[in-house]
């Protein structure tokens, strides 16, 4: 028995009728204006899965961080607003996702009308925080 879905990654669906893939809405909020990125890792995907946005609602965005961090075996390290690190975003979270090899961090992001949160991997612009969550790391392994 065949099936005519084909995977595709992360940032495009497909359809079973054309097997093409579909680009997202242009209005969607957090949409991707880049098709050829990689594949978001699977911790990251995991983390984005466990955020809860009526946690977000009901006890803020960073106890809803917390407890996702925690559901996916990560530490939860510090949130703080954006400030320019991200466009259309309000604050930013930091979470380490393993200690290993000098740690693995991950960001999650809260949209600038706190109604949606995405996962990011760090990148250039966010390379300082990444910087200073490996020396809070630090910090706390001292402890």
């Amino acid at each position: 028995m065949t099936t005519d879905t084909i995977s595709a990654p992360m940032q495009a669906q497909t359809s079973s009728a054309s097997a093409r893939p579909v680009a997202p809405d242009p209005g969607e909020a957090f949409a991707f204006s880049d098709q050829t990125a990689a594949p978001m890792p699977l911790d990251l995907v995991e983390l984005e899965l466990a955020l809860d946005l009526s946690g977000i609602r009901e006890h803020g965005f960073c106890e809803a961080v917390r407890e996702a961090a925690t559901t996916v075996r990560g530490e939860y390290l510090f949130d703080l607003p954006a400030s320019g690190l991200a466009d259309d975003a309000q604050r930013i979270a930091v979470v380490c996702l393993s200690r290993e090899e000098g740690g693995r961090f991950g960001l999650v992001l809260l949209s600038a009308d706190g109604d949606q949160a995405r996962t990011i991997e760090p990148d250039e612009t966010t390379a300082g925080l990444v910087q200073f969550a490996r020396a809070f790391v630090g910090v706390l392994e001292k402890l």
